[in-house]
């Protein structure tokens, strides 16, 4: 009984050892087929199994206008090809690739034609034999086995290799014959380029920057872009968080989900922005300056609706905004990052730091002088005293450097430290980092080691002090908004979907930085100065709307090709009554002053913003004598008649159908008795005569005839390729033409 046990035991043993040896000489011969004979099956599945991480590159964040218009977003073009050669690169057998051959060969051969014709019509610089000779030109390169101009895998889709097409014509032209087929028939690929578009032009071009991707880092993979202006300073908002994502198969599944960037809404106002440019713009091709500049902005806020920098370009033939530096154009952003000696526009500030600390009064006066010297320093006025003694609206009114220099070194020569701890409170020290380029203004205190005693009378009329255009026209905010220091600003909320997600709203720096009795002395000096008989700022008095402000004109500010040019400035606000904006403007100019240049440029700018504000009740442009009756374009008077009923306007119908889903045609009539319509039969076997219509109701009536319509212009249509009443064939192409 054991024995037998034993050998039953022993058998399974024996069976159980089969079984493992037969496995594993199955697994190696299974490993040895697969990596012998199955190989290449094997390598193909996996270019359709591969699975890989992917990088989602986020979509850049757009900037807005104040009111929420689109002023930069991202937009896509593309570069189309065909690849003659590209069968090559798929890993087919000898028979499926001959196979695949052939069938490109007739489409391409049969439909040829008809894929030219449709570039044509989408990009119609070349007509279809233009297109059709030069595809044929690569074709034939290719089965001659020639390079070609181009290659046989980067042939060129249009004549023009360097041209991009938009989103919209790549989808037309992907829908065409040949290329709507797969991709080993067609070859057609293309290649992607994003960039950002500015929709107005060039309209504050420095101050919304620039952001032009220079490729990846090698070390960090992070993307490198040539960023300035606005898509410089919030790029971390704009540009927003790749997401991951891999493939199996054909699927895609995302691992980590991309974050958009966020849109920022400036203060720019578009339609003030061109009010500005184009005053800017005539005032410098007027004077013949090289560059020129202008801020607006709104006194209650802070707000900055404008910016215009403008300078000559390279060729010094024509003004542009640019972020770039050229010979002509040293600083990027004139307006925020040119730090000059402001001239004469500086003397309310430093006369408004008597005035704050009571050393000096709206009546004192001192001696006038064409000449004098102080510290061993030459002073001379531009304009020749007119009395013996000049008070202090005189002094701002009349612009005199002698003056300025006597009252200010009489009132702080024992004490200039308490002179320029004061402008420091002024804000005349100040960045307030709008953008990166943002310059931080500068001048020298008693504790600086180059400090010496002139340095206190320059600083009073505007020199020994370097500032930017941001800086004193804050100021001067100051002195209209009743004393309220307001920060500057540029940008008012970050959005996402058109939610806010952060606001900034206006920022108050001081409540009150100067008393009552600064502002009033300061507003009665800088009206003088316009509206003084005589007085600097003459030319920018209006009778349109009330201006006060200062001119300002610093002597050779720079130095180039062996010329000096002086920085012509005005500052001011407007109206005085009640004012709503401050403004400031400066050009390089290598003579004359500011009262002749800037001043004038002023003043167009602040009669065209306040005539555009002006608004009338719609009410008050009624017609009550006439009774204007509407009008309509030929077409689908069943439309017309439905939107007439809905607005209560009485027509007679006739016998026009009320189903606007089989509607009459025809055209509306009205004359003084009131509004009807005239009714044509649409007869669907006869080319319809659409001249008259819009482009819609044409397009409509053209496909139910059974032809192929395609359009060029806006507007209505006048006139069409084949003429209505011929019989219509099926498929045949009629070009309609529109026209406003």
């Amino acid at each position: 009984m054991f024995k037998y046990r034993k050998d039953i035991i022993f058998r399974f043993n024996v069976l159980l050892v089969c079984v493992f040896v037969l496995w594993g000489v199955t697994i190696i011969a299974k490993a040895t087929i697969t990596a012998t004979l199955e190989r290449q099956y094997w390598l193909d599945v996996a270019e359709t199994a591969v699975v890989y991480n992917k990088p989602i590159e986020p979509r850049r964040g757009d900037i807005l206008s104040d009111n929420g218009e689109l002023m930069v977003s991202n937009l896509v073009k593309y570069k189309l090809y065909i690849n003659f050669d590209n069968l090559g690169e798929y890993k087919f057998s000898d028979k499926k690739r001959e196979k695949t051959r052939q069938k490109k060969d007739s489409i391409w051969e049969a439909d040829l034609g008809r894929l030219c014709e449709g570039l044509s019509n989408i990009l119609p610089t070349w007509t279809p034999a233009e297109f059709e000779a030069h595809l044929k030109r690569g074709l034939n390169d290719f089965k001659a086995n020639r390079k070609g101009r181009f290659g046989k895998k980067k042939y060129p889709l249009c004549p023009d290799h360097q041209l991009y097409v938009s989103y919209a014509q790549y989808r037309k032209i992907s829908k065409l014959p040949i290329l709507c087929e797969k991709v080993t028939i067609s070859g057609f690929w293309k290649e992607e380029y994003k960039y950002r578009k500015k929709f107005f032009g060039s309209l504050a071009n420095s101050t919304l920057g620039d952001y032009n991707v220079q490729g990846k880092s090698k070390k960090t993979g992070k993307i490198i872009a040539d960023k300035h202006g606005l898509d410089e300073k919030y790029d971390s908002v704009l540009s927003g968080i790749p997401g991951l994502m891999h493939t199996e198969k054909s699927k895609e599944i995302i691992d980590i989900p991309v974050t958009h960037g966020m849109d920022i809404q400036t203060t720019l106002n578009v339609e003030m922005l061109d009010i500005c440019e184009k005053a800017l713009r005539d005032g410098l091709t007027e004077f013949g300056s090289r560059a020129g500049w202008v801020i607006l902005m709104e006194v209650k806020t802070g707000d900055i609706k404008a910016i215009v920098n403008l300078s000559l370009d390279e060729s010094g033939t024509q003004y542009v905004e640019t972020f770039r530096q050229n010979k002509n154009n040293g600083t990027p952003n004139h307006a925020l990052a040119d730090l000059r000696e402001p001239g004469s526009i500086f003397k309310p500030i430093a006369l408004a730091v008597g005035l704050e600390d009571g050393r000096i009064k709206a009546t004192d006066s001192v001696k006038s002088y064409k000449q004098m010297m102080m510290h061993g320093k030459t002073i001379t006025d531009a304009v020749t005293p007119k009395s013996e003694y000049q008070n202090i609206t005189q002094i701002i009114q009349n612009s005199s450097n002698t003056g300025m220099a006597q009252i200010i070194n009489g009132a702080y020569k024992n004490d200039p430290r308490r002179f320029t701890d004061k402008l420091k409170e002024f804000g005349m020290r100040d960045n307030y980092n709008l953008l990166q380029c943002e310059a931080t203004p500068y001048y020298r205190t008693p504790d600086s080691k180059a400090w010496s005693a002139p340095d206190l009378q320059a600083m009073s009329r505007g020199y020994a002090t370097a500032q930017t255009a941001l800086n004193i026209i804050t100021f001067y905010n100051t002195i209209a908004n009743n004393g309220t220091r307001m920060a500057p600003r540029l940008v008012k909320a970050i959005k996402r979907e058109g939610s806010v997600i952060e606001e900034f709203p206006p920022r108050v720096l001081n409540e009150q930085m100067l008393k009552p009795y600064t502002i009033e002395t300061l507003k009665q000096a800088l009206t003088a100065v316009v509206n003084e008989k005589g007085a600097t700022g003459a030319r920018a008095r209006s009778n349109k709307v009330s201006i006060a402000g200062k001119t300002g004109t610093a002597e050779k500010t720079e130095s180039i090709d062996g010329r000096n040019y002086n920085l012509l400035s005005f500052c001011g606000f407007f109206p005085v009554e009640n004012p709503e904006y401050t403004c400031i403007v400066q050009n390089i100019r290598s003579y004359g002053g500011g009262g002749g240049t800037s001043a004038v440029i002023f003043k167009n700018i602040a009669e065209n913003i306040m005539a555009k504000r002006e608004r009338r009740e719609l009410v008050m442009a009624k017609d009550t004598i006439h009774s204007p009756l509407p009008t309509a374009k030929r077409g689908n008077v069943t439309a017309i008649a439905y939107l007439l009923d809905e607005l209560d306007i009485e027509t007679s119908n006739g016998n026009i159908s009320s189903d606007l889903e089989n509607p009459s045609w025809g055209a509306m009539v009205s004359d003084s008795s009131g509004i009807g319509y005239q009714v044509h039969e649409i007869n669907e076997n006869i080319v319809p005569n659409v001249i008259g219509m819009g482009a819609k109701d044409a397009i409509y009536l053209m496909r139910k005839a059974g032809l192929r319509p395609s359009i060029s212009g806006h507007g209505r249509a006048v006139a069409q390729s084949v003429s209505p009443g011929h019989k219509a064939t099926f498929g045949t192409q009629v070009k309609i033409t529109l026209q406003p």
